[in-house]
């Protein structure tokens, strides 16, 4: 049975500051419960789950029999940030950046001031699809484990690095690496005429301002995707990244 501390310690999960203090974010639904337990099952701190759910799903869930809590949709109602909760919620703990990683990856993407949930959920999940090898997002960006956005990364956030630097902070991290800096503007080389020299990365700016003038300094090369209505001022920045990043590919790939 859900005690009042239980549903006061989940509910401050819905704020940052408190995700950053315990080290834990909440997921919800059956598919994203679902994503963590094949993808990230060492990360399940606790799962608080319907009695229809624990039995859909009872072989998968075996190993977890004492980290799951069955609750009434009552409970789930008082911990849920969904105005229709679905099957249950689950506490996962914040993974652990390991910087040697980042420093051997061959194609990272960075977000500098990624401002709209919707938008960095769509990254984060197009960058799963194409294999991306890792996100670096700005700490001014909106926050990785915020609902929305773990709604909609559909459970890419478990099978790709996401990690939070600023540009500077990765740039020290890759300083001694000869690694090219690549940025989205208006007014760079097309992308399907760059050459691509790897590793890379590719940043994308702001929804609105575009890329901070102080990475624009430190871009060894701008790229853009060429415009074929000049009465269109931009594109939507989770539709820009799929474009860029499926180019990318295709030459990492060659």
């Amino acid at each position: 049975m859900l005690t009042n501390n239980d549903i006061k310690y989940i509910r401050s999960l819905s704020q940052k500051k408190y995700r950053q203090k315990y080290n834990n974010f909440v997921i919800e639904g059956e598919k994203m419960i679902l994503e963590t337990i094949f993808f990230a099952p060492d990360r399940l701190v606790k799962l608080y789950c319907l009695p229809e759910f624990k039995n859909k799903y009872n072989k998968d869930l075996s190993l977890f029999d004492e980290k799951i809590e069955v609750i009434s949709l009552r409970e789930l109602k008082k911990i849920s940030n969904l105005k229709t909760p679905n099957q249950g919620l689950a506490l996962i703990e914040i993974e652990k950046e390991n910087i040697e990683d980042i420093r051997k990856f061959n194609f990272v993407l960075y977000l500098d001031d990624i401002r709209d949930p919707g938008n960095m959920g769509t990254i984060i999940r197009t960058a799963d699809w194409f294999n991306v090898d890792c996100i670096i997002v700005s700490k001014d960006s909106v926050d990785i484990y915020n609902p929305k956005v773990l709604q909609s990364s559909m459970g890419s956030i478990f099978r790709i690095p996401v990690f939070e630097y600023d540009f500077n902070q990765l740039d020290e991290i890759l300083g001694d690496i000869n690694i090219k800096y690549y940025g989205m503007l208006m007014n760079g080389e097309s992308i399907y005429e760059a050459e691509y020299d790897f590793p890379l990365v590719v940043v994308i700016g702001n929804e609105s301002r575009g890329i901070s003038d102080k990475i624009i300094s430190k871009l060894d090369k701008k790229i853009t995707i060429p415009r074929f209505n000049q009465h269109t001022e931009s594109l939507n920045a989770s539709i820009a990244t799929a474009i860029v990043v499926s180019e990318v590919m295709r030459r990492k790939k060659d």
